[in-house]
């Protein structure tokens, strides 16, 4: 196996360790039966698993320190190209950071893993691989891994063949998240947040990409000679600045993008676009600035330093994935499904998500979404059918309480039938404890309830039939509740129910063969929709 950094020394005393002994046990085929009881694990080794093996770990308690370092990197079970494979039972318990909590004991970029399959040779060889039963609180990075071999992000070598989830409870787990400009606004807002909120986002904020700043006719002062601010070229949240600070000119709007429009050693002028007129300030004052939105605020979603194991359980480059009967909650994504064929995810439960809920990644085809429960719990989008996904059914289901929306981006033959939508853009709210203040109007976000999105600009999407879903609208969604991106071609949206409040189905001009109509409590818009509008 490929050599896995080695965990840093603990800063406390922990309990003996009993890899060892576990190590003996799944040293042997076949049936393996690992003893009810607790088993504490430090995690500087994973365990190895075997293929032809089942191992039955019922009552099984796998106990990961109480305190790990910054940058800790933890696998407790892994194994290479294994076949046949069935793992019963047992339960994985950490202590995944949780910012509600003023006191962790894990930092936030901790990153533990519970059973780890990857495949190595572009012949393949993990296939046949079955976990039930399996419980997990507060694991710091997918519970369950299974990964095929991949050249790209859209290209497989190899995939992991036929692998199953049933009946799994895996709660508060997976790769934590701060969510989308959770820390930048907590910096820009302070007033909002208890001393101790804001004393953390100070600690984990990007701060180096800070400046103190004083402000005097149009001049932004400052030393710009080390990492210096230069003009920016285009409006994308990497040229954006935002400023902090409640000492700032009157008409400098806390927390709105400004575009850098000259920039000297000692000062920067600033405008509302890029190349604009440079605004000259009502009255001198000072603050900070915080350049590259991009990092600061939307690649800031994980934690500096984190690792990889997004959702409760992470599959990748499989073929024949079936995901049934599961609990899932985390405090980031709550599962993860990416580059995948030929996948069932039916009769699960998510309780909660602290960014997205169900999650289809990129490039998945054939997929049978059913009868499931989806709770966002204000976390990020309910639904994300992330770039270019094929052949993707989604009947049956319900999603209440997601924070932005359901983001189909660039489908391929999308249907969505029989569901039913619950108050999914709780990040809209006003309420900084509920919602997200966008960078781009210094307000609270406007994300749709139901929005199609390209990735490519000049791309196509299509078909795609939405038909008898009903759309229980919160009070923070905007009237705009379905958006379409342009070049979508062959649209059915019909006989959908929205309820609560007035909406619209905005549909973009160039899209074309759509049948747009009989949506009760909706009325049909044609205007321009940006290509990428509520990825941001």
């Amino acid at each position: 196996m490929n050599p896995l950094p080695v965990l840093a020394l603990l800063t406390t005393i922990t309990l003996a360790d009993d890899s060892a002994k576990l190590t003996a046990l799944l040293a042997k085929d076949g049936v393996v039966t690992i003893p009810a009881g607790d088993y504490h694990l430090d995690g500087t080794k994973p365990i190895p698993l075997r293929s032809n093996a089942t191992v039955m770990a019922h009552g099984a308690r796998f106990i990961l320190p109480e305190t790990l370092p910054d940058k800790a990197r933890v696998v407790l079970f892994a194994g290479e190209d294994i076949a046949h494979f069935a793992w019963h039972g047992g339960e994985f318990i950490g202590h995944v950071f949780d910012p509600a909590k003023k006191e962790n004991t894990w930092e936030p970029n901790a990153n533990t893993k519970g059973i780890e399959l990857t495949t190595t040779t572009k012949d393949g060889g993990t296939h046949d691989v079955l976990f039930r039963d399996v419980k997990a609180d507060g694991m710091a990075a997918a519970v369950i891994g299974v990964h095929g071999l991949s050249k790209s992000e859209r290209e497989v070598i190899a995939y992991a063949e036929r692998v199953a989830v049933e009946s799994c409870t895996l709660l508060r787990s997976g790769k934590f998240m701060w969510d989308y400009g959770y820390l930048w606004q907590i910096m820009t807002f302070p007033e909002a947040y208890e001393p101790w909120e804001v004393e953390r986002a100070e600690k984990y904020f990007r701060t180096d990409l800070m400046r103190e700043a004083t402000f005097s006719g149009d001049l932004v002062k400052f030393d710009n000679t080390n990492r210096p601010l230069v003009v920016s070229l285009t409006e994308e949240p990497k040229d954006a600045i935002t400023f902090m600070g409640t000492d700032l000119p009157k008409n400098i709007v806390r927390g709105l993008q400004y575009f850098v429009v000259e920039s000297t050693p000692t000062h920067i002028k600033i405008a509302e676009k890029p190349n604009g007129t440079p605004i000259s300030f009502e009255n001198a004052g000072s603050g900070s600035l915080a350049f590259n939105v991009h990092a600061n605020y939307l690649a800031a979603y994980a934690p500096t330093g984190s690792g990889t194991g997004k959702g409760a359980f992470d599959i990748t480059s499989a073929r024949d994935v079936r995901v049934t009967g599961c609990q899932l909650s985390a405090i980031g994504d709550t599962m993860h499904i990416q580059k995948c064929r030929n996948i069932v995810f039916a009769n699960n439960q998510i309780l909660g998500s602290r960014m997205g809920a169900f999650f289809l990644a990129e490039f998945c085809q054939n997929a049978a979404i059913t009868g499931n429960l989806v709770d966002g719990t204000n976390g990020s989008r309910v639904i994300s059918v992330e770039k270019s996904c094929t052949d993707v059914t989604m009947t049956g289901n319900t999603f209440r309480n997601g924070g932005r929306g359901a983001w189909i981006n660039q489908p391929v033959n999308f249907i969505m039938t029989g569901n039913v939508f619950i108050n999914n853009t709780t990040k809209n709210d006003p309420d900084m404890r509920r919602g997200r203040i966008a960078f781009q109007t210094a307000k609270p976000g406007q994300f749709p309830e139901l929005y199609f999105t390209l990735y490519e600009p000049n791309a196509t999407y299509g078909p795609v039939i939405v038909k008898d879903n009903i759309f229980i609208l919160g009070d923070s969604a905007p009237t705009e509740a379905v958006t379409f991106a342009p070049n979508g071609h062959d649209l059915v949206f019909t006989g959908n129910t929205f309820q609560n409040k007035p909406a619209n189905i905005v549909v973009d001009p160039t899209c074309t063969r759509s049948t747009i109509e009989g949506n009760l409590g909706a009325k049909t818009v044609k205007k321009p929709v940006d290509f990428n509008h509520g990825r941001r």
